[in-house]
């Protein structure tokens, strides 16, 4: 009515800054730990994942399914659900479907000690025991989770041994992956596949942190950076 320009323009926040290695470092050191960042030459090779590859657990013990050249994630698929509040099997499913697409074959564990044997995922267990702060739990159990992982074509690996991990490896070389080695185990979070499925990085790895932490792992951190 006053003749105005019809033309406006949206301001909207930009994505806030990602957190860097040196930002982890310090969060890490804030909390007890040792961490220090390592260029990635000077750790054991990393590998280029593939399509054929698994998206994983972190866990570090080893495995009867042979495609580790797969991003390291907490749970396998377990950890994008945890970290966008997802708890029904649908979304579970939604989620695999999209790790498909995305170049990665869906998964979750169990093990050789633990009744049910889905159980034997640590990461798993915290989530569905509301032992992780700010996540809400699952509304299925290990077994229901493991059946509609299979159902959406994922894979379900059985881990062999205990856990005798000496080190957490957060590696942020995009599209690379350490390989479990049952003897010399270690924790492998691929931190670089947070950008892949734009999930929150800070409530990532604080939940990384804090199932470390709560499982008696290691704490102490080698943060592999690009040489």
């Amino acid at each position: 009515q006053l003749g105005g320009p019809l033309k406006a323009k949206l301001i909207v926040p930009g994505p806030p800054p990602s957190l860097t290695p040196e930002d982890v470092v310090g969060v890490l050191k804030g909390r007890g730990w040792e961490a220090e960042i390592v260029e990635e030459s000077s750790v054991a090779p990393l590998i280029k994942t593939s399509p054929q590859g698994l998206m994983k657990c972190v866990d570090g013990r080893p495995s009867d399914h042979s495609a580790m050249d797969g991003p390291k994630a907490l749970g396998g698929v377990y950890s994008i659900a945890t970290n966008r509040g997802v708890t029904d099997i649908e979304g579970l499913k939604k989620i695999c479907e999209e790790v498909k697409e995305k170049g990665s074959i869906p998964s979750c564990h169990g093990d050789e000690h633990a009744h049910p044997a889905p159980m034997g995922c640590g990461f798993f267990k915290l989530w569905s025991q509301s032992k992780l702060e700010g996540i809400p739990p699952p509304k299925f159990d290990s077994e229901e989770g493991k059946a509609a992982i299979l159902e959406a074509g994922g894979v379900y690996e059985c881990l062999a041994g205990s856990h005798e991990e000496k080190v957490v490896y957060i590696n942020f070389v995009e599209g690379t992956t350490l390989a479990p080695n049952g003897d010399d185990q270690a924790f492998v979070v691929d931190a670089w596949m947070t950008g892949t499925y734009n999930l929150d990085v800070p409530k990532y790895l604080v939940a990384a942190a804090s199932t470390v932490e709560q499982l008696g792992g290691p704490l102490k951190a080698k943060l592999i950076v690009p040489n």
